[in-house]
């Protein structure tokens, strides 16, 4: 089993390159959407929980199959308190944290997803293969194998509200916070100054989304961490790749809809360059 998989994500993007990944919704058959999203050249794939419904046991089953395809698997969970160690402990290598607003709710995931000395995640290690990729439990150090599962691990809390914006640079702070990733969608409904007729598209190009995006963007670069964003079309990624975003969700994979997405990774490379 490949070892490093998700520490090779860390690193790309510490690195300065870009990352594209899809969410996950219900209704995949998820052995041929996991080689479909590797055939297709996206970077990871994101189990979303927030917005959609897949259950526990096929989220076992993505785990698996992201370790045999060798492809990062990320998680959206239901809320800033959902438990995340049994996903974690089963193998989720990064997890996107919605509705993080303050430097308490980013410690609360730091302290649930990271071993001493940076957090308090209790021991779960041993009753999956895929946290520690096939080390051997009864012969590896205890050390050794918490280190393993820090340096895999990913954490992006979501900025999706002006509080969170005025917060940013205190929960980037934190060890253990990779980044954060704008869920933009959420930031404007926060921010709500928009016509009731406009688009998605069109409020999240509005100056006032745009506004905090660079505020965003310039927390990140002080802070030396990776600034991600969601909610854009291709054409939308491309002004923010170029002003330095570097994650991005791109597509949303629901009954069996993956090689739909091909044209729209395509384009996103195409016009980012």
């Amino acid at each position: 089993m490949r070892q490093d998989i998700g520490y090779g994500l860390k690193q790309r993007l510490r690195e300065g390159k870009r990352a594209f990944g899809p969410l996950i919704g219900p209704g995949n058959d998820p052995e041929p959407t996991v080689e479909a999203i590797r055939e297709i050249g996206y970077d990871y794939f994101m189990i979303d929980n927030e917005h959609s419904l897949v259950g526990k046991e096929t989220v076992y089953t993505y785990i698996r199959l992201a370790r045999e395809y060798e492809l990062p698997i990320l998680m959206r969970p239901e809320d800033n308190r959902t438990p995340l160690s049994p996903y974690a402990d089963s193998g989720i290598q990064g997890f996107m944290v919605p509705q993080v607003d303050t430097v308490s709710e980013a410690c609360l995931a730091v302290d649930r997803l990271f071993f001493p000395p940076i957090g308090h995640r209790g021991s779960g290690i041993g009753m999956s293969p895929y946290l520690l990729d096939g080390m051997d439990v009864t012969t590896t150090p205890l050390a050794a194998m918490t280190e393993y599962a820090n340096h895999n691990m990913l954490l992006f809390p979501q900025t999706e509200s002006l509080t969170a914006v005025k917060n940013l640079s205190h929960i980037l702070a934190l060890e253990g916070v990779a980044g954060t990733i704008v869920g933009t969608n959420d930031l404007a409904l926060d921010i709500g100054d928009y016509r009731s007729d406009m688009l998605r598209p069109t409020i999240n190009s509005q100056p006032c989304i745009e506004e905090r995006l660079y505020e965003v963007l310039e927390a990140c670069r002080t802070a030396g961490k990776v600034a991600g964003v969601g909610g854009f079309t291709p054409k939308g990624c491309v002004k923010w790749a170029h002003e330095g975003f570097q994650f991005f969700t791109l597509g949303y994979v629901r009954d069996n809809n993956v090689q739909r997405l091909k044209p729209v990774l395509d384009e996103a490379r195409s016009l980012i360059g």
